[in-house]
Protein backbone atom coordinates (compact mmCIF):
# COMPACT_ATOMS: atom_id res chain seq x y z
CA UNK A 1 0.00 0.00 0.00
CA UNK A 2 1.24 3.30 -0.70
CA UNK A 3 0.34 6.78 1.02
CA UNK A 4 2.00 8.32 -1.92
CA UNK A 5 -0.47 10.03 -4.20
CA UNK A 6 1.14 10.59 -7.69
CA UNK A 7 0.02 14.14 -9.33
CA UNK A 8 0.06 14.28 -13.40
CA UNK A 9 3.12 16.88 -14.46
CA UNK A 10 2.42 20.60 -14.80
CA UNK A 11 4.15 21.72 -17.80
CA UNK A 12 5.35 25.02 -16.78
CA UNK A 13 5.30 28.13 -19.42
CA UNK A 14 9.08 29.27 -20.34
CA UNK A 15 9.94 32.18 -18.62
CA UNK A 16 11.66 35.15 -20.51
CA UNK A 17 15.26 35.45 -19.90
CA UNK A 18 16.10 38.43 -17.85
CA UNK A 19 18.40 39.23 -20.17
CA UNK A 20 20.08 38.49 -23.99
CA UNK A 21 23.54 38.63 -24.72
CA UNK A 22 25.11 39.24 -27.71
CA UNK A 23 28.68 38.49 -28.41
CA UNK A 24 31.36 37.19 -30.50
CA UNK A 25 31.48 33.35 -31.46
CA UNK A 26 34.49 33.76 -33.56
CA UNK A 27 36.61 34.66 -30.34
CA UNK A 28 37.99 32.33 -28.42
CA UNK A 29 38.65 34.71 -25.37
CA UNK A 30 34.50 35.57 -25.68
CA UNK A 31 33.54 32.05 -26.22
CA UNK A 32 35.68 30.83 -22.85
CA UNK A 33 33.70 34.16 -21.52
CA UNK A 34 30.54 33.46 -22.08
CA UNK A 35 31.01 29.14 -20.83
CA UNK A 36 31.93 30.94 -17.57
CA UNK A 37 28.45 33.36 -17.48
CA UNK A 38 26.81 29.82 -18.55
CA UNK A 39 27.92 28.17 -15.66
CA UNK A 40 27.28 31.50 -13.61
CA UNK A 41 23.55 31.58 -14.84
CA UNK A 42 22.28 28.80 -12.63
CA UNK A 43 18.32 29.89 -13.41
CA UNK A 44 19.39 29.60 -16.78
CA UNK A 45 17.50 33.54 -16.59
CA UNK A 46 20.14 34.09 -19.72
CA UNK A 47 20.33 33.64 -23.23
CA UNK A 48 23.31 33.67 -24.88
CA UNK A 49 23.63 34.37 -28.77
CA UNK A 50 26.39 34.59 -30.46
CA UNK A 51 26.52 37.80 -33.04
CA UNK A 52 26.38 35.94 -37.02
CA UNK A 53 24.09 33.11 -35.64
CA UNK A 54 21.05 32.62 -37.48
CA UNK A 55 17.80 34.82 -36.61
CA UNK A 56 20.04 37.17 -34.00
CA UNK A 57 20.51 40.22 -36.87
CA UNK A 58 16.90 39.89 -37.68
CA UNK A 59 15.29 40.15 -34.49
CA UNK A 60 18.16 42.54 -32.97
CA UNK A 61 17.47 45.13 -36.05
CA UNK A 62 18.91 48.02 -33.58
CA UNK A 63 21.93 46.50 -33.04
CA UNK A 64 24.78 47.59 -35.79
CA UNK A 65 27.35 44.81 -37.26
CA UNK A 66 29.78 46.90 -35.54
CA UNK A 67 28.65 47.52 -32.65
CA UNK A 68 28.28 43.81 -31.75
CA UNK A 69 31.09 43.04 -33.06
CA UNK A 70 33.17 46.05 -30.80
CA UNK A 71 31.75 45.06 -27.58
CA UNK A 72 29.05 42.37 -26.04
CA UNK A 73 25.49 43.73 -25.59
CA UNK A 74 23.16 42.77 -23.01
CA UNK A 75 19.58 43.38 -24.10
CA UNK A 76 16.62 43.86 -21.61
CA UNK A 77 13.24 42.54 -22.08
CA UNK A 78 11.98 46.13 -22.98
CA UNK A 79 14.74 46.47 -25.73
CA UNK A 80 16.87 48.70 -23.76
CA UNK A 81 20.75 48.25 -24.63
CA UNK A 82 23.53 48.21 -22.53
CA UNK A 83 27.09 47.61 -24.51
CA UNK A 84 30.58 46.82 -23.25
CA UNK A 85 31.46 47.65 -19.25
CA UNK A 86 28.02 48.35 -19.47
CA UNK A 87 26.54 45.28 -20.56
CA UNK A 88 28.95 43.43 -18.26
CA UNK A 89 27.94 45.09 -15.25
CA UNK A 90 24.32 44.56 -16.22
CA UNK A 91 25.01 40.77 -16.51
CA UNK A 92 26.78 40.38 -13.44
CA UNK A 93 24.06 42.13 -11.26
CA UNK A 94 22.06 39.16 -12.55
CA UNK A 95 24.37 36.05 -11.77
CA UNK A 96 24.05 34.69 -8.28
CA UNK A 97 27.85 34.55 -7.81
CA UNK A 98 28.57 37.95 -9.08
CA UNK A 99 25.55 40.27 -7.50
CA UNK A 100 28.07 41.72 -4.58
CA UNK A 101 31.25 42.43 -7.43
CA UNK A 102 28.09 43.45 -9.61
CA UNK A 103 27.46 45.99 -7.34
CA UNK A 104 30.74 47.12 -6.36
CA UNK A 105 30.91 48.52 -9.99
CA UNK A 106 27.78 50.83 -9.53
CA UNK A 107 29.98 52.92 -7.19
CA UNK A 108 30.72 56.51 -8.47
CA UNK A 109 33.80 56.25 -10.08
CA UNK A 110 33.67 52.95 -11.85
CA UNK A 111 32.75 53.58 -15.40
CA UNK A 112 35.41 56.29 -15.74
CA UNK A 113 38.19 52.91 -14.46
CA UNK A 114 36.04 50.06 -16.54
CA UNK A 115 34.75 51.84 -19.88
CA UNK A 116 38.68 52.19 -20.84
CA UNK A 117 39.45 48.67 -19.51
CA UNK A 118 36.76 46.66 -21.04
CA UNK A 119 37.83 48.68 -24.00
CA UNK A 120 41.36 48.04 -23.84
CA UNK A 121 40.83 44.60 -23.63
CA UNK A 122 37.99 43.87 -26.16
CA UNK A 123 40.54 45.58 -28.85
CA UNK A 124 43.38 43.27 -27.74
CA UNK A 125 41.18 39.89 -27.12
CA UNK A 126 43.30 38.28 -29.87
CA UNK A 127 45.65 37.87 -27.29
CA UNK A 128 44.27 36.37 -24.49
CA UNK A 129 44.20 32.65 -26.29
CA UNK A 130 44.02 33.35 -29.96
CA UNK A 131 40.96 33.47 -32.21
CA UNK A 132 38.74 30.24 -33.32
CA UNK A 133 40.06 29.23 -36.25
CA UNK A 134 41.77 32.19 -36.99
CA UNK A 135 38.60 34.45 -37.53
CA UNK A 136 37.91 36.54 -34.26
CA UNK A 137 36.60 39.66 -35.56
CA UNK A 138 39.69 42.00 -33.60
CA UNK A 139 42.01 40.18 -35.61
CA UNK A 140 44.13 42.32 -37.16
CA UNK A 141 45.73 41.76 -41.13
CA UNK A 142 49.01 40.73 -40.79
CA UNK A 143 49.07 39.96 -37.01
CA UNK A 144 50.10 36.59 -35.77
CA UNK A 145 49.50 37.02 -31.89
CA UNK A 146 47.63 34.58 -29.69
Amino acid sequence: MTLARTFPRVKMPAREPLRTVIFDGDCAFCLRSIALGRRLDWGRRMEWRARLEPGVRERFPQLSHEETQRRMVSIRPDGRTYGGFFAVRDIMLHLPLTLLPALLLYLPGMSRIGVPCYRWIASHRHRFGGAREATCSVRREGHEGG
